[in-house]
């Protein structure tokens, strides 16, 4: 359970904290509370990091992974709002690396509790996330590093800097599956650039990842 205060909460001053150790004692489960009246902070920016505190205090390195192994991966900052996550998770996972944990889109409690035991931390929206990642690689050694897997020319580079971080076995790994996924991708690219070739694109910003969409838009000619 999660205990999130909204703007009359602040003003009367419920102690949400006092409630939530109180109520984890008695239901012998996580309540964790989050204090972020009004979101807080310019474009919600102190909202993200006081959700991440919440998980930092109250989640991570509470749980176990007793097969942690070398290729043992997270995946931070994809809500899965377009099913992206889930596409992520099916290329990392075919590079032969292991998703262990996924924050906050398909994400679950316990597997978030390990998230500390992974070996690199992938980040798709660095806004939001990347306070996290900076806390995990001081307090716990995890690397991090963003990806962008919006476009051809964005996810084939993003594998190949995945897989940069791994053995040899990973990096072949993932030639192979660019080489799986190139045919496809070009006969979208054939089908649909002329049509889009040298027009021009005007992104509003503060909606699903803008910037990460330019590359695709690029492929496109546009």
């Amino acid at each position: 359970i999660s205990v999130q205060s909204e703007c009359p909460i602040g003003l009367i001053g419920d102690d949400i904290e006092a409630s939530a150790k109180k109520m984890r004692e008695e239901l012998e489960i996580d309540v964790i509370p989050v204090r972020c009246e009004g979101f807080r902070g310019v474009s919600q920016s102190l909202g993200h990091h006081i959700a991440n505190d919440a998980i930092r205090d109250h989640v991570l390195g509470k749980g176990t992974l007793p097969d942690a192994g070398p290729y043992d991966v997270a995946i931070i900052g994809d809500y899965n709002i377009g099913g992206d996550a889930w596409a992520s998770r099916k290329i990392i996972e075919e590079m032969g690396l292991r998703v262990v944990s996924m924050w906050s889109g398909d994400g679950q409690l316990e597997t978030m509790k390990v998230t500390h035991l992974s070996k690199l931390n992938l980040i798709h929206c660095y806004r939001s996330m990347n306070y996290i990642a900076r806390h995990m690689e001081e307090a716990y050694g995890i690397p991090w590093m963003e990806y962008n897997f919006f476009g051809p020319t964005k996810i084939e580079a993003s594998i190949r800097a995945i897989a940069a971080r791994f053995d040899a076995t990973i990096q072949a790994n993932a030639e192979k599956v660019i080489t799986k996924h190139r045919a496809e991708m070009d006969a979208v690219i054939a089908k649909y650039r002329p049509r889009l070739d040298g027009k021009s694109v005007m992104l509003y910003v503060g909606g699903l990842r803008p910037r990460h969409v330019i590359g695709a838009y690029e492929d496109l000619g546009m």
